[in-house]
């Protein structure tokens, strides 16, 4: 019965903006391996995360519920009072639920959910770097590598130091002091790869999942995937003059986000085109996990999922970075499913999904019953070539950044036309995602779009009662202390 079970292999990508991949339509950028798995599966155009900020919406996403219910309302940090963000205890994730259907589980690179060296739900693997999914320096295995290869790191130990030589403070580009063969995502992905090729000739089912860095900031790809790119060849956002964005992180004291409307356009160039050499090389990675699949025999028999945890600004709106908005160019993400035994043609989707929606997917499509407390939906017969409206809509939170941060709480509904963020500050935002996909227009003081605004506030509070969301009350973090973090020795 378990042989009859597909393996599940998710990829994670961090801060990767939705439009990056060709088989979407993007023009100029090179994802080929992306590109042959869309080909062979369902790629999501409206696609969301459920929270602009790394720990929640990671959490969010492998417990399947939402960051006011499962308790991680913003990042943990190893500082003080942000390092009290810990793993919400209790909360079972997608590893638990796979492990009932005697599923193999393994966890490499990033984790970033306030567990230390733990990785509740997956026992069987995983690799470690940074100070925030440690316990003890030593358990630090890029900080290891690179000792023995005598490159000094710093900072949060993760291993993403620049070339100091050449690297551009202003705009985060320059290429990593690491080489490829030991560059940290590398690393983590020789481990996950070597550990599926373990399982050739096993034929319990497994689960494995990959989370690497890139295109994260700053943009410090190993060559050759830093030059990849000419700047001179990067296009410029549509909408990076907007004078509402720079004026609505103005008024929310939104600091993560940087305004960049003073970046000359070589500036902007320079961090496009540095991105996107970081994009491909996320695309690189996913080749590389892909043939360990095929060299163990394990690829037809795999569903493979392919996301980020959220996006990422790249001068849009002419911000930079991510924090309390919501746009799409940070709330709407990458997603490829390739479903076992592919669909033999390649699927394009626009209906409206979450990444809370994984979970129960997940699970349907591995022979399991998802649970009830579950708060997301099954999009499986999406995955499987079909059209079916799952969702009316989506929401996406917003609490601080960090815990002990400042606070901006922000609700987003969207719908497959419409966008409204409400804030408590008087920020509030209406979008025709059809007339206005660029989101130049907020529409909600004007009386033409009332009745639209109504409606979107009245579907918004009913998620809310549904998902048993107290907003506009939010979770109050404890007074900044002043005791240091936990020590890593």
């Amino acid at each position: 019965m378990a042989a009859d079970r597909p393996n599940v292999v998710l990829f994670i990508s961090d801060q990767q903006h939705a439009d990056t991949i060709a088989a979407g339509g993007v023009k100029g950028i090179r994802t080929p391996h992306l590109d042959w798995i869309a080909d062979d599966g369902a790629l999501f155009s409206r696609a969301y995360c459920p929270y602009p900020i790394c720990s929640p919406s990671r959490m969010a996403t492998l417990s399947g519920l939402y960051p006011h219910t499962n308790g991680m309302v913003a990042n943990h940090q190893m500082r003080p009072g942000c390092d009290l963000m810990r793993y919400p205890e209790g909360v079972r994730n997608l590893g638990d639920y796979l492990g009932d259907l005697g599923y193999l589980r393994g966890y490499a690179g990033k984790w970033h959910l306030g567990s230390g060296a733990a990785r509740p739900g997956f026992p069987d693997f995983c690799s470690r770097s940074g100070d925030i999914d440690v316990d003890r320096r030593a358990q630090n295995e890029v900080l290891r590598l690179t000792q023995q290869i005598g490159v000094e790191i710093g900072g949060k130990e993760h291993g993403f130091e620049p070339d100091p030589t050449v690297y551009n403070r202003k705009t985060g580009v320059g290429p990593s002091l690491l080489p490829l063969a030991q560059h940290p995502s590398f690393f983590h992905m020789d481990h996950a790869s070597d550990w599926v090729r373990g399982r050739k000739g096993d034929d319990r089912p497994f689960c494995l999942v990959y989370s690497c860095h890139e295109p994260h900031p700053p943009y410090t790809s190993p060559e050759p995937f830093h030059s990849m790119y000419d700047p001179d060849d990067m296009d410029l956002p549509a909408n990076r003059h907007d004078p509402a964005a720079p004026a609505l992180v103005a008024h929310r004291d939104a600091e993560q986000l940087k305004v960049i409307s003073d970046w000359t356009d070589d500036e902007i160039r320079s961090m496009r085109a540095a991105y996107r050499g970081a994009v491909s090389y996320v695309d690189h990675l996913v080749g590389r996990l892909v043939t360990a699949l095929l060299d163990a025999d394990k690829w037809d028999n795999t569903l493979f999922i392919f996301f980020s945890d959220h996006g990422e600004m790249l001068g849009h709106h002419g911000l930079a970075a991510k924090g309390a908005v919501m746009y799409e160019d940070l709330v709407r993400i990458p997603l490829v499913v390739r479903p076992p035994g592919g669909l033999g043609y390649a699927q394009q989707s626009a209906r409206v999904v979450s990444l809370v929606d994984l979970v129960p997917t997940i699970v349907q499509m591995c022979g399991g019953q998802a649970a009830e407390v579950l708060q997301g939906v099954d999009f499986s017969d999406l995955v499987l070539g079909g059209d079916r409206q799952v969702n009316e809509g989506v929401v996406a939170e917003f609490h601080s950044v960090n815990w002990t941060d400042p606070l901006h709480p922000l609700r987003m509904w969207v719908d497959e036309r419409w966008k409204y963020v409400e804030s408590q500050d008087d920020s509030d935002e209406l979008y025709d995602l059809r007339d206005d996909p660029l989101e130049l227009r907020n529409q909600v003081r004007n009386p033409t779009y009332q009745e639209q605004l109504d409606r979107s506030r009245r579907v918004l509070r009913r998620w809310c009662d549904e998902t048993g969301d107290t907003w506009p009350e939010v979770i109050q973090p404890p007074p900044r202390p002043a005791l240091l973090a936990r020590p890593i020795v």
